[in-house]
């Protein structure tokens, strides 16, 4: 997206019209750069895919999508304390979005904070009851903190919500 000529374009008409077009465009072009970084990620490109996410944040600094995936691909590059920063940017924004919760989660597993990632599964739980990867991970948790008796619930209830888990995750 052009935004010189999008700039130049929106000198041409009113005040109000520019503002609405600024954000609807600046919110649009930030997709566009999600998208991409996305494909950049998926062909393991991680580097590329920060920096696409990294522009997307600066275009537009409230897109939690935006944030969310900067903190995956700061999470891939080790680099965990970033990573941390950006989920909860990304978390301020929205704190409703259960997939971030989820991967934070991960991310604190990954840094050994399990008490803390456990919170972090507890609120994606709290937001989709039948979350079977939350469920998963929170049990996977309390298992490598030796607490095998608050594990077994957390694992039954996520292979009866999604039998095929397992399967799915060894093919990740």
């Amino acid at each position: 997206m052009n935004l010189k000529f999008l700039s130049n374009w929106l000198n041409k008409r009113g005040p109000e019209q520019k503002i609405r077009n600024i954000r609807l465009d600046r919110k649009n072009a930030s997709i566009e750069l999600i998208k991409y970084g996305e494909d950049m990620a998926n062909a393991k490109r991680y580097d590329e895919a920060l920096s696409l996410f990294e522009k997307a944040t600066q275009v537009d600094p409230l897109n939690d999508m935006a944030w969310g995936d900067k903190a995956l691909m700061l999470d891939k590059l080790g680099k965990t304390d970033e990573a941390l920063i950006s989920f909860s940017k990304a978390l301020s924004i929205d704190a409703n979005n259960e997939i971030t919760w989820h991967n934070k989660g991960l991310t604190l597993i990954r840094a050994k904070k399990l008490r803390e990632s456990i919170d972090c599964f507890d609120m994606a739980i709290k937001l989709r009851e039948n979350y079977a990867k939350a469920w998963y991970n929170k049990g996977r948790a309390y298992v490598m903190l030796g607490e095998g008796i608050k594990a077994k619930p957390c694992l039954d209830r996520a292979k009866k919500l999604d039998p095929m888990l397992y399967t799915k995750l060894t093919k990740v």
